[in-house]
């Protein structure tokens, strides 16, 4: 009987455990979290604290506070502007009228890259403003280096065509242009590029020297870069492949447009000016007797035989195109001293009242909202080929000596 109470009590423990899922698992103690370490916001340096308080570089944005820039600006009193154009000296006149309480310092200033690159690395930034229409040197160096900075006025962001590579705020287009004296010729006597070089033009031919003037160097770089186009109008004028011509090295002239930059180098009637004032003399004054030639020359200069000065107009029609055009842009230096007023000044020279003097034939706005100076086609109509900066930078250096070893041969 006894056996038989043990063993019904066994029996009754083992079904008792059954029931209740078999082998207990050993429950694991509950996981303790790691505490929470409040960190620190990341250390800003002095330059990078600037650029966000500032909205500029990283921190820019749309969302602009007009009002407010305008109060900052007036408690900053002054913004100082290093511009490539003699025309800021009007401009000045129309700013006082309208923000009398700040004080706009303009300076037509030579060397400007140069200049503001050394205040930057000396830390003693005075120039708020980049006014300039180098851009191999913006591109290039400026822009990369976080000298120079783009800014976008909110209210003209939807009309003015900037790129991730090219983000700064056009100002105007310009132009350089064959150009022939109208009160000798009642066209151009010239109608393509080839002729500039081929001899059959017997008459002077003046440019300005592309050792002291990147962007005559520039003009050079641009016709390299469409060589297929200067290859169609060799075709056009001679009958024949430019591969053809006596000066051709497939080593050296690597697309048309090389070549014609060699043969123009070994122009016989070739005269390199110091500069455009010189060239407009040389073959646009009034009444000259002596032949008169051609040269290259701003398109904005044709202002001057509108208002009775000169006797030069563009050789229109001519192939592959006119000229070339470069851009002035508008930027603010890193560290600039006046921030807002350069905001300020950036807005203000975007605006027709801002660009009055720069509202000329031979120049066009940057805004594609804004028309085409009165009696000048369209921008897209002219015949231009852009410059580009960046390409300038890069092969500029190049065709520099190109240019060089071809004008020194005999």
């Amino acid at each position: 009987m006894k056996i038989f109470v043990k063993l019904l009590t066994i029996c009754i423990l083992f079904s008792f455990i059954a029931s209740c899922g078999g082998t207990p698992t050993p429950t694991a103690a509950p996981a303790t979290e790691a505490p929470i370490v409040p960190t620190s916001p990341p250390v800003l340096t002095a330059e990078e604290q600037w650029l966000k308080d500032n909205q500029l570089g990283p921190y820019f944005t749309l969302d602009q506070d007009w009002a407010a820039i305008e109060a900052a600006a007036k408690k900053e009193g002054s913004v100082v502007v290093y511009a490539s154009s003699s025309r800021i000296e009007d401009q000045i006149a129309i700013w006082n009228e309208v923000y009398p309480d700040i004080t706009l310092e303009g300076y037509d200033t030579e060397g400007i890259a140069t200049k503001m690159e050394e205040e930057h690395n000396a830390g003693n930034v005075i120039g708020d403003v980049w006014f300039n229409g180098d851009n191999m040197s913006l591109y290039g160096i400026m822009y990369p280096q976080g000298i120079i900075l783009p800014f976008i006025p909110s209210e003209f962001a939807a009309a003015l065509p900037v790129t991730e590579a090219e983000p700064f705020a056009i100002q105007r287009y310009g132009g350089d242009v064959w150009m022939y004296n109208n009160e000798q010729n009642t066209s151009c006597p010239i109608n393509n590029w080839w002729q500039v070089v081929d001899g059959s033009y017997q008459n002077k031919i003046y440019y300005e020297d592309p050792l002291a003037e990147a962007d005559k160097i520039s003009l050079f770089v641009t016709t390299i870069k469409h060589g297929d186009e200067m290859a169609a109008a060799y075709q056009d004028y001679f009958g024949k492949e430019w591969t053809t011509d006596a000066e051709y090295d497939a080593a050296t002239t690597l697309n048309a447009g090389w070549l014609w930059v060699k043969k123009f180098a070994k122009s016989p009637n070739l005269v390199v000016m110091p500069g455009g004032d010189e060239i407009l003399e040389a073959m646009g004054t009034l009444g000259m007797t002596d032949p008169a030639g051609i040269g290259n020359n701003s398109y904005s200069k044709v202002r001057d035989t509108i208002a009775g000065e000169i006797a030069v107009w563009a050789c229109e029609g001519m192939k592959p195109v006119i000229g070339t055009s470069g851009v002035t842009v508008l930027g603010i230096a890193a560290n600039a001293p006046h921030p807002n007023a350069a905001k300020l000044y950036v807005r203000f020279t975007l605006t027709p009242e801002g660009s009055e003097p720069w509202n000329v034939l031979g120049d066009w706005p940057g805004r594609t909202d804004l028309p085409a100076p009165e009696g000048a086609p369209s921008f897209a109509d002219v015949g231009l080929w852009p410059d580009d900066g960046l390409l300038m930078f890069k092969i500029g250096s190049q065709v520099r000596d190109f240019w060089t070893v071809n004008a020194l041969a005999p």
